[in-house]
């Protein structure tokens, strides 16, 4: 038995179920709860982010990736499906690149708006009236931004998950 593959297996699944079940828990309950809260949402953002959930999420993600793709190359000798490829090599070369895909819009659009957000909640507070409409309008762009990217990476997340789940048999 190698120990790396070893290795890398557990950081990947491991990583995998974290990255993919926290994703859908903000999407489907977390956001929507956080919404629905109005003005007092702000606040469970802001204590996610003091626990640093903005930080640990990104970094879960990218081990995720990056032990996929040196798993991907210590099983099949190369990056991505060539020609010849077999069923299994597929499956898991589509299941990598949308996780990248999730990846790539996660750290691009969503972690910067809840960022954004919670700067603003915080301005929010010691506004002048005359600039809080304006912060209100801001973040409930950055909040539609977010919920757009999440519902994306949420959806690329569950077809590498089927992706993973198959491949392994294909």
């Amino acid at each position: 038995m190698d120990p790396l593959l070893v290795v890398l297996r557990v950081v990947h699944v491991v990583g995998g179920v974290f990255w993919g079940g926290a994703i859908l828990f903000v999407v489907h309950f977390l956001e929507p709860a956080v919404r629905d809260a109005g003005p007092d949402g702000a606040r469970v953002m802001q204590a996610l982010q003091k626990r640093r959930y903005l930080d640990v999420m990104p970094v879960v993600a990218a081990l995720t990736v990056v032990s996929g793709y040196w798993l991907y190359w210590r099983v099949f000798g190369r990056w991505h499906p060539g020609p010849g490829a077999s069923g299994a090599e597929l499956w898991l070369g589509v299941g990598g690149f949308v996780s990248l895909v999730a990846f790539v819009i996660g750290v691009s659009l969503m972690r910067p708006s809840a960022l954004r957000i919670g700067r603003l909640a915080g301005e929010l507070a010691q506004a002048p009236p005359e600039r809080t409409d304006a912060i209100g309008a801001e973040v409930t762009r950055l909040r539609g931004r977010m919920r757009l990217a999440g519902r994306w990476v949420a959806a690329l997340l569950g077809i590498a998950i089927l992706c993973m789940a198959v491949g392994r048999y294909a």
